[in-house]
């Protein structure tokens, strides 16, 4: 049955929205991300609940506490595929079966209804690309997790707002993509530029998958008022030991170095060069070898180890570099006012970096 008709036979599920919660040995946290959509009295959306190979016991908890659920659609991968080709896996049925958006949702998270009822109010408009919820630390509420993404001209992508105080955060505002931890894209758009790259595991997935919507000529926005709060990663701390965080800067690189205008890759090389050796200094003068190792190794990895499958990424994202370069230059902000606070918090309060919490 070609897609075209699948989709003509599927047109009442436009309505419907698909919900995307991916269990991994954490049903603790799985189960009150899943009751706190429930418990909100809404009927039109579905969960696909993914287990990614957990233990029996999550497994059979699973079962006996959802098995019976008509909102909810089970689905147990036999080994952990990581985030990335477990929603993937979905997200190719999601675009067959004719929805219109969809909704990505961390099992560390928890909703409330008043959120998932402006979410299901943009489905019915059928007008935005992608939309960033306000994620708050669950534990600190005071405090923002992120409201999407920015870029900067070293070519990271982090999240906007971490750790600082959510009034902050009270009005919307463009970004270039949504943490998936809490996201709404459009099938369409996913249609047109892709899935997650899976080149990715798990971690880096989706800011790669907004930096390639936005160079698409996509827009990405952030709304206060959608509040998500967020546990931040209890998944991530079960697998967060050197070789994850290699693959963390490794994306990094990738990411930018795939999609970026050569002309944004020319321009921005001779500061990208002499930032990566002045970091390099400074860890080398206070002695921070984990940072160093990660550092030489991850550009190992990308650009000596493997750079053909770089330049056949490149290649073939071409066609998602739709918008100018000069346009693209101005979503990317400077990145030596996050270099001088990077420097401060790790250096003058003492506080460790991403690299040295393993």
């Amino acid at each position: 049955m070609s897609s075209t008709l699948i989709r003509m036979m599927s047109n009442h599920k436009f309505s419907i929205l698909p919900i995307i919660i991916l269990n991994w040995n954490n049903f603790s946290d799985t189960e009150e991300c899943v009751d706190s959509i429930l418990n909100t009295g809404l009927k039109n959306y579905k969960i696909f609940l993914l287990d990614n190979g957990s233990e029996d016991s999550d497994v059979i908890s699973i079962k006996e506490k959802y098995g019976n659920e008509k909102s909810i659609e089970l689905v147990f991968f036999s080994k952990n595929l990581g985030f990335t080709k477990a929603h993937n896996q979905i997200l190719l049925r999601i675009i067959e079966e004719g929805y219109k958006y969809v909704f990505m949702l961390n099992n560390d998270a928890v909703i409330k209804k008043e959120s998932l009822e402006i979410i299901l109010e943009y489905v019915n408009e059928g007008k935005i690309d992608m939309l960033s919820c306000k994620m708050v630390d669950y534990y600190s509420p005071s405090l923002m997790d992120n409201a999407g993404h920015r870029i900067l001209s070293s070519g990271e992508i982090i999240p906007i707002g971490h750790k600082e105080n959510v009034e902050k955060y009270n009005q919307p505002l463009f970004n270039i993509g949504s943490c998936a931890g809490a996201a709404l894209y459009s099938v369409k758009m996913l249609e047109d530029i892709g899935l997650f790259d899976e080149y990715f595991e798990t971690g880096y997935e989706d800011a790669e998958l907004g930096f390639r919507a936005i160079n698409s000529g996509y827009k990405s926005i952030y709304d206060p008022e959608i509040i998500v709060f967020h546990k931040m990663g209890r998944s991530i701390r079960k697998v967060f030991d050197y070789r994850y965080t290699l693959k963390t800067q490794s994306n990094i690189y990738y990411s930018y170095f795939k999609l970026a205008h050569w002309q944004l890759i020319v321009l921005g090389f001779l500061p990208w060069l002499i930032r990566f050796f002045m970091i390099s200094l400074v860890h080398f003068i206070f002695w921070r070898p984990k940072y160093l190792k990660i550092q030489y190794h991850a550009f190992y990895e990308v650009f000596f180890k493997s750079p053909v499958y770089l330049m056949k990424a490149r290649k073939k994202a071409k066609v998602y570099r739709r918008i100018k370069w000069w346009q693209s230059l101005l979503e990317h902000e400077f990145f030596l006012r996050r270099d001088i606070k990077n420097f401060y918090t790790f250096m003058i309060k003492g506080e460790k970096s991403f690299y040295e919490k393993y």
